[in-house]
């Protein structure tokens, strides 16, 4: 008896150290001009060691917030979806891996329809699901214009 209650403890205990795979993306919201340089970081971790990570990046619009738009994969290069091939094969928005477990996606110039919810997903590599596989970001834009405005009023004051 002792010893099967033994057994049953030793196998809750094993399986509760069994590393759940975690996904986590930059904080947001990410507030950037048009035509500037945003990165998003994604690591992911608790994965079985030794597996290279793919990384694919979606996003998804506020007003269509159940439907997908992928942009970009390490791992399919004909991932994105019309809207952003043209984007991602001229390397205006691309994956630089920074380790086998993170990367960042880059968007060289911001657009106003780049706004909106970013997903990062990483493939299970662990022949079983266990934990989460995406996490995801706002990336919210002001325009251009607005930003010439501030700087005018406030470079206006400064010179007189």
């Amino acid at each position: 008896m002792a010893t099967g209650v033994l057994l049953v403890a030793f196998t809750l205990l094993a399986g509760a150290a069994v590393a759940q795979r975690v996904v986590t993306v930059q904080s947001g919201p990410l507030v950037r001009t048009e035509g500037s340089h945003v990165t998003i970081w994604c690591n992911v971790t608790g994965y079985k060691d030794g597996v290279e990570q793919d990384f694919e990046w979606s996003m998804y619009l506020a007003s269509a917030a159940d439907r997908e738009i992928r942009i970009v994969s390490t791992a399919q290069p004909n991932y994105a979806y019309a809207v952003y091939a043209q984007r991602v094969n001229s390397k205006d928005i691309y994956v630089e891996r920074l380790s086998r477990d993170s990367a960042l996606l880059h968007i060289t110039k911001v657009q106003a329809k780049d706004q909106g919810l970013f997903e990062c997903y990483t493939p299970n590599t662990d022949g079983r699901y266990l934990g989460s596989y995406s996490a995801r970001t706002n990336l919210t834009g002001e325009s251009q214009k607005l930003q010439m405005l501030l700087c005018y009023h406030k470079c206006s004051h400064i010179s007189n």
